[in-house]
């Protein structure tokens, strides 16, 4: 249970600060506005789900045993570029905000064209810049939605600028996205090692069931081999799912070759590196309510569902374990366009 927990806090909770107004701050965001506010956290979930795997490569032999129980942290790296963003969409004005851009552009109620303009800008889409923080951004801003003006009727429509309080940085600018993974390691087989990530559901309040898996293996080619090799080579490929309720599944592998070599027996020391090649997707789902009306009445909300990648495809992985008899401590970085480090704590023989 205690992994679990763990696994819930750092995922979940850090995904959103208060990670009951996900759900809530989406549906104030049409599919062009959604994509830009989440796309920072795809990436870095995605980078964070393909990090950790690999700590040392199995041995070289035919057949043995080896166990490995282990919990691995990750974290990505949020860019000051990732936390803001900018771009077009369209978007359904209040009869509020309708006002507003009217007495901005010196319209008065008095003006016969006053209700057809308002009506114009009330019940058709318009077109619209959004600005404002993403997921990762600050807490204490706000969406922007700037109306860039048009002609209407014969009357200019001036610039005009709204604040949308509902949706904010909810990550409120933390620095690294953090994901915790418990990891099983079995083998050796043919110098081959499995690895195992599993959560059973956990029913998350407001946001439904949370579950994991995954799983992958990595080879040491030196098996193949009469004589050892002077340091270790490997290849392996690992892929998993993650999925929160009904708003977020994701999907994460990765392909690698790895080199590795140790130093000492029951207290040693292995520095090792990897080329990887990876790529995670997510799909995104929720229910937008837009304010458009008809007849006055509010038009029932619209089921968004798009699909992100994550930005990193290749990437240089270093770092090193520290072996204590029975325990097991290794830490890395992953250079690629989501910087990314792991830190293992593990028990094993």
């Amino acid at each position: 249970m205690k992994i679990k927990s763990l696994l819930v806090i750092f995922t979940i909770f850090s995904m959103t600060t208060n990670a009951q107004n996900l759900d809530e701050t989406l549906s104030k965001l049409s599919s062009t506005a959604g994509k830009a506010y989440v796309a920072p956290v795809i990436t870095a979930f995605g980078s964070n789900l393909n990090s950790g795997w690999v700590s040392a490569l199995p041995s070289p032999t035919k057949f043995g045993f080896h166990i490995d129980v282990k919990v691995v942290a990750m974290g990505s790296l949020f860019s000051n570029e990732s936390k803001t963003f900018s771009t077009t969409g369209n978007f359904y004005f209040t009869s509020s905000q309708a006002d507003q851009i009217l007495q901005n552009s010196g319209v008065s109620v008095t003006n016969p064209q006053y209700y057809t303009i308002k009506n114009n800008l009330t019940s058709t889409e318009q077109s619209v810049n959004f600005s404002g923080p993403t997921i990762a951004g600050s807490k204490n801003e706000y969406l922007k939605i700037i109306f860039p003006g048009k002609n209407v009727q014969g009357v200019n429509l001036a610039t005009t600028t709204f604040l949308l309080k509902e949706v904010t940085g909810l990550l409120d600018e933390i620095p690294i996205f953090p994901t915790v993974s418990p990891q099983l390691t079995v083998g050796t087989f043919m110098g081959t090692n499995v690895s195992f990530r599993y959560l059973p559901d956990v029913d998350l309040k407001d946001l439904g069931k949370f579950t994991f898996f995954g799983v992958g293996a990595i080879h040491n080619i030196g098996a193949l081999f009469p004589n050892p090799l002077p340091v270790d080579f490997g290849i392996g490929y690992f892929t998993q799912k993650m999925k929160v309720g009904d708003i977020l599944e994701s999907s994460a592998s990765q392909f690698g070759l790895y080199v590795s070599k140790t130093f000492g027996i029951i207290i040693s020391f292995t520095p090792y590196a990897g080329i990887i090649s990876e790529q995670s997707k997510t799909t995104v789902t929720y229910d937008y309510q837009s304010n458009q009306t008809i007849n006055g009445v509010p038009v029932q909300p619209v089921k968004i569902n798009f699909e992100l990648e994550g930005e990193n495809k290749t990437g240089v992985v270093v770092g090193f374990k520290v072996h204590l008899a029975a325990v097991n401590i290794n830490a890395d970085y992953k250079m690629s366009k989501t910087k990314t480090a792991s830190v293992g704590l593990s028990l094993g023989l």
